[in-house]
Order: structure tokens, then sequence, then C-alpha cells
């Protein structure tokens, strides 16, 4: 359908529209007017009606009554007329006989009349507030629609008639307009087919006019931007070569091929950026494969070391570990997913029984797992095993938990604590030996004056009950020096146990003492009174007293003092714990060397008097009782404090145990 035919309809239609409400209202307005009026025409009708004969009607004239219906059925519009008495019987009736024979329904408006084609109406006839009849009356609507009729018909030959003109005007419009439109399609179809430098012609200055203009410059801009777009798809043309050419490079590089250079790196459009960015990825699959094969050199390294490393990621999850963890750890490895906690590792090995002599597994697990600060810790195993553990933490990375087996090392340490107990045993000898000596004499003594007086004959049961009572209290003494030797010279049991530190103290410092005194050196011993309880072997800290007593000895004859004190003190359940103070008058250790007095082998004795390893082995046993052993220089000399925490305990049997009064 042309624009021309739309513009034609649609005015038509607007036309059509238009008449068609037009000619609704008029018919509606001018209907309902003339129906309203004859509807109120017949009420008004039987009014005067009811009027005029209610004086008939009281008198039962029936002369009058039937002149009235006569006058009034001779007019057109009054159909029939009947009068009726109160009583409802007819006194007179007159007008149209098939009107009169149907029965009355009174028509409530004029829509309730057009079936018929008659307005019933009635009126009662009321005289004096008495109503003696009443009037029927039938009004004929016929002329009125009649006159609708030919209203509705001259309605629509006007309509009929704009509608004819508004076509012939539509279409003389149409077609000025659509000459316009004719140039712009042909245009169109021009540019459609490639033509761009096509112009249309331009006529009048209306909007077609101006459409017409913008059309030719569209057309005359589309031609520009082709050329434009021309250079610019030539442009790209050459640009997806040297795309193509760098996707082989970079297809060169993923399949790990050696490339000998990235053209076009020096460009400075977005092919140069392709191209150095290919650069730099090359450079960086280089680092990654460098980086690669050195991390599988580390891992090699790693399985090649006998100290087991695990590293557990921030998330606490295993990402890690050497062929050394794996094997000796391979029961417990075997239980546990791939990526196991080391939480859960210490917890399957519970359940598994590698972590032997744990009372409290909770409390033991939270606390291998509180040491993160790279500090060494002891892990005993099953099989007499003991690892030498250290967990640390590494910012971006996690946790890197090691282990090396210590137990030959633990073993040599015991054999060099016992050798040198027993060399300690051999220095301690002479002393040791006066102390038995005494009570030798005193049971020499009673025996000898024992026998005197039997060989006189001059004893009695008093005398003899006194001297083999005496002789029983020395054999006592000299029992309690040799069992405290033997004790202290059996070897270490690696079985951590409470024991009393005061009751410690007191017994191997009285051992002690008789080496001290052959060498012009007093001991003075400072407890404060009760018991304090600490947990570890206490052979091995006995030994450790014994090596600081030893020490502070050497020290001051090292010096040249010839009146030598050495001073053991405590003090129990402080903020320390309980803290032991070996102080001497020595003259002090060097304060450039306080620092390495704990490092093995080293030593500030001359050859051949000392190892080096009796202050080192010394600190690792506080440590491994969980205390702290430090030095530091006195007025006198040295003063070496040892603070050990506390153990609650409320009483501790022991299997062997020396009286302190020994």
């Amino acid at each position: 359908m042309s624009f021309r035919l739309k513009t034609i309809l649609g005015i038509a239609m607007i036309e059509l529209t238009v008449m068609v409400a037009l000619i609704g209202f008029n018919h509606f307005a001018l209907g309902g007017s003339a129906s309203t009026q004859l509807y109120e025409r017949a009420e008004a009708v039987s009014r005067i009606f009811a009027n005029a004969v209610s004086d008939a009607v009281i008198a039962t004239d029936l002369a009058t009554l039937d002149a009235t219906i006569a006058s009034a059925v001779s007019d057109e519009e009054v159909t029939y007329l009947r009068i009726k008495s109160a009583s409802g019987a007819v006194l007179a009736q007159g007008g149209d006989a098939a009107a009169l024979a149907t029965p009355f329904v009174r028509d409530a408006d004029f829509e309730a009349a057009q079936s018929d084609h008659l307005i019933d109406v009635d009126l009662q006839i009321v005289v004096a507030g008495t109503a003696y009849g009443a009037i029927e009356l039938g009004l004929s609507t016929l002329a009125v629609e009649e006159q609708i009729s030919q209203a509705l018909k001259w309605n629509i030959l006007v309509a009929l008639l704009g509608m004819s003109l508004v076509a012939v005007f539509g279409y003389g419009l149409g077609t000025i307009l659509t000459r316009q439109l004719r140039g712009l399609r042909q245009g169109a179809r021009a540019i459609a087919a490639g033509d761009l430098s096509c112009q249309i012609k331009v006529h009048g200055r209306d909007e077609l006019a101006d459409t017409a203009r913008c059309f030719n410059n569209m057309a005359q801009k589309l031609e520009r931007d082709r050329a434009v777009l021309q250079e610019q798809q030539d442009e790209l043309l050459d640009k997806k070569a040297r795309v193509e050419v760098l996707v082989g490079c970079l297809r060169d590089i993923s399949e790990d091929r050696d490339i000998a250079e990235v053209p076009d790196a020096k460009r400075p459009d977005e092919i140069g950026d392709m191209a150095r960015a290919t650069v730099a990825f090359y450079n960086a699959k280089k680092k990654i494969e460098r980086a690669r094969l050195q991390q599988q050199r580390l891992v090699s390294a790693f399985d090649q070391v006998d100290e087991q490393v695990a590293i557990f990621g921030t998330d606490g999850t295993l990402l890690f570990a050497n062929r050394a963890f794996r094997s000796f750890n391979a029961e417990i490895c075997e239980a546990l997913p791939p990526h196991f906690t080391l939480r859960g590792f210490l917890n399957t090995g519970l359940k598994q029984g590698a972590f032997p002599n744990v009372a409290d597994k909770a409390a033991w697990v939270d606390e291998q797992m509180a040491h993160q600060n790279g500090s060494p810790y002891e892990i005993q195993r099953s099989g007499n095993c003991v690892l030498l553990a250290t967990q640390s933490r590494i910012e971006g990375i996690g946790t890197v938990f090691s282990a090396r087996d210590v137990t030959e090392l633990r073993n040599s340490e015991n054999q060099l604590i016992q050798a040198s107990k027993l060399a300690t045993l051999g220095e301690m000898a002479t002393g040791v030996a006066h102390e038995l000596n005494q009570p030798l004499g005193v049971i020499r003594m009673a025996a000898t004056n024992c026998v005197k007086r039997i060989d006189k004959g001059k004893w009695d049961v008093d005398y003899l009950r006194s001297k083999l009572v005496r002789v029983g209290e020395q054999t006592s003494r000299a029992a309690q020096i040799i069992d405290h030797m033997r004790l202290f010279g059996r070897k270490a049991d690696g079985v951590h146990s409470p024991f009393d530190l005061r009751q410690s103290l007191t017994e191997i410092l009285a051992l002690a003492r008789p080496k001290l005194s052959t060498g012009d050196v007093s001991l003075t011993l400072d407890l404060p009174d009760g018991t304090a309880f600490v947990m570890g072997e206490r052979v091995i800290f006995e030994q450790v007293l014994l090596n600081l007593v030893s020490n502070a000895h050497d020290a001051i004859q090292s010096s040249g003092e010839t009146e030598g004190k050495i001073v053991v003190s405590a003090s129990f359940d402080g903020e320390d714990g309980h803290v032991i103070k070996v102080t001497d008058n020595g003259g002090g250790v060097p304060e450039a060397l306080l620092d390495k007095l704990f490092e093995p082998f080293f030593t500030t004795k001359d050859p051949g008097k000392g190892t080096g390893l009796g202050l080192s082995i010394s600190f690792g046993t506080i440590r491994d009782m969980g205390g702290k052993l430090s030095v530091h220089n006195a007025q006198t000399g040295a003063c070496f404090k040892i603070c050990l925490p506390a153990f609650q305990h409320e009483a501790v049997v022991e299997n062997e145990q020396i009286d302190p009064a020994a």
C-alpha cells in the first residue's frame, strides 16, 4: 500500500470517526429530547382530561364523558382514552379498538412504549382527597419516531458527502506529499545499491524538503565515511596479518619452542603493545620454567636430606612433605587424606600409639600446636625414639615443620652425663672416704672399748647397749652416704617425674661438700622452708647442679682466691616459678663471653681441662624441664640462675630416698 493511499485512507477514517460521533450524538440527543417531551406531554394530557371529566365522573354523566372522549380521540396523537369508576368499571372509552382490546400496562418511559408505538399512561381522578375513578390514555409515538428516522437519514447523507470531499482533497494532498517521498525512495534504493553519490531534487521549503536536504547530506557523509572505513579496513587487514604472526609466536612459546625474536615490538600502536606483551609472556614463562626447575631441585634436595620436612599452608593443610617425613611416618600418612593438617597428623599418631606416655591427649596436641616461634622442642616417639622438632611461621606460605632424629645424640649426651657423673664421683672419692672414715672410726672405737670391757670382766648390759646403739647409728650414716652415691651414679632412664627440689638440693650438695672442703672452698646452702616440686629427671638435674658447683670451684681455684665461697640459694613459688642461684667469688666471666658460654664446645678453661659440653648440656636439660638457665656477673663473681616451672603435686613417694641429715 502506497503512502498516498495510506494518507487518503487515514484522512477518511478520521472523517468517518468524526461523522459517526456527530451522527450518534445528534441521534441520541434529538431522539432523547423528543421522546422525553412526548412522554411528558402524555402525562400532561392525562391530567387535563382528568380535570375535565372529574365532575362528569362524580355525577356519572355518561353523555358528557362520551363527548369528551370523542373530542379527544379526534386528535391524531391520542390513540385511545378510557374512563373508569372508582370500582374499576369502564364508564366510557373510545379510540383504536385494537389498543382498547389490549390489557392496559403503564409505560414507565419512552423506551418501554416503543414496542407497541404507544405511550400508555393512567391517572387517578381525585377530588378533595377522594378517588372517584381513573383515566387510561394511549398517545401515539409514530410521528416522533418518523422525525428521528428522517434526521438520521439526513445525517448519514451529510456524512457520506463529507467523506467524499475529504477523499478528493486527500488524494490531491497525497499526490503533492508523495512526490517528494518518491524522490527519497529512489535515493534510498540508489544508496542501498551502493551509489553513495546519489542526490535527489528538493522541492519547496517544508519538512519533506528539509528531509530531502538531510538525505543528500547523509549520502555525502556516508560517501566520506565509506572512504574512511575502506582505509581503516586496509589497516585492519594489515594488523590482522601482524596479529597472526604474533599468535604464531605465542603458539611456539606455549609449545616450549624457542623463538629468535618477536617482531613489531617497537611499533607505537596496539600491535606493538601486543608484541611487547608477547615478549613479557615469553620472559615470564622462562622465569616460571626456571622457578619450576629450581622447585624441582629444591624438592629433590629436601628428599635427599635425612631431616623430616613438611610444609603446611596458611589454611593449615599439607602442601609438601619430603621423603624422610613420609617414610618415617608411613603408617600415620596412610591413615590420612592427601591434604591433612598438622593437628590431624598428631591426633592420628596418638590413636596409633606413635607418641607414647601422653596422659592428656588433647592438651598435648594443643601444646605441640603452640610451638610457632621456631624454637626446637623434643617429641617422644615409640621405640624410645626422640625427635628434635621446630615449627616456623613464614608469611604468605604457612608453617614449616621440621624434625630430626636425635636419639643417638641423646644417648651420647646421656653417656657423656653418666661419664661426667662417674668422673665427679671419682673427684669426690677423697672427700667421701673422709666422710666414711668418721663413722667407721666411731664404730672401731666402740667395738674396741666393748672388747676391753669384756676382757676385764667389767662390762654391763647398759654400757654394751649404748655402744651397740652408737654403732648402729654410725653404720646407718655410712650406708646413707654410700646409697646416695649409688643413686647418683646410676644411668638416667629418660622418664620425667615430679621430685622435691628442696630435698634434691640438700642431698646433692651434702655429697659435694667434702670435695669443696679439701680445696678450702666453703659451700653455703640457703633454702626456704617447705617443699617445691618440679617435673624432670632428678639425677640429670643433680648433675647440672654439680656441674655448676664444680665450675664455680674451678673458677675460684683459677682466680687464686684463698677463701673461696659458693652460695646456693633458692626462692620458691615466685613470678618465675622456682628460682635457684649458684654464686661464687671467682671473679666472674668476661662480658664478651657471656653470650657464648652455653654454646657447644666453648670453654674458658685451659686445653685439656674442659670439653665445653657441660654448660651446653646443662642448658638443654633445664630447657627440657620447661625452665631457663642464664648467667650474669655479680659483685664478686659469676651467678648462674635456674628458673623452673612449679609442679602442683601433693605428695611424691620416692623408691629410694636419702636422709637430708646424712
